[in-house]
């Protein structure tokens, strides 16, 4: 009877043989990490980052119940958005988990609340609508900027 377990002749306890079976181990486990990982696709920075503005500042433009043409083509813009996410991130590799520690991930994540504190001051001292397209562009260049990074961070 044959099987495809090692035998226990077939064992070798000495310790180079186990720091070779260690690194065996190692480079096998990096290895399958490699090919599930997913690398995000050159062209997804900067087309995240246009349609997540061009949505915003497309809503910022409607101003009158006649440019539903600009309503919808904000909306498809949007949606486009986050349908663009949403494939990208069930095939693994675009959605950026909270990790590292708390410092790392305020400096990661913080660059938001400056979009949001200039739409913000855009609101009160020129008009809510063109809160909406700075906060639009803003948050697009931050989405095109953060994707390009995590593009381009070297695997480990």
């Amino acid at each position: 009877m044959t099987t495809d377990h090692p035998t226990p002749a077939a064992f070798d306890p000495t310790p180079a043989a186990a720091q070779a079976a260690l690194t065996g181990a190692h480079a096998a486990r990096a290895a399958a990490r490699t090919a599930r990982a997913r690398r995000i696709p050159a062209w997804h920075p900067p087309v995240a980052g246009l349609l997540f503005a061009a949505g915003f500042t497309g809503l910022a433009l409607y101003t009158d119940s006649r440019h539903v043409v600009t309503l919808a083509a904000s909306l498809v813009c949007l949606l486009a958005f986050l349908a663009l996410f949403g494939v990208h991130a069930r095939a693994g590799g675009v959605v950026l988990r909270p990790t590292g520690t708390p410092r790392e991930r305020w400096l990661r994540q913080s660059p938001a609340l400056i979009s949001t504190a200039l739409a913000v001051a855009t609101a009160f001292l020129i008009t809510p609508s063109a809160a909406l397209a700075v906060f639009g562009v803003a948050q697009g260049a931050l989405t095109w900027l953060q994707l390009h990074r995590e593009r381009t961070r070297p695997t480990a």
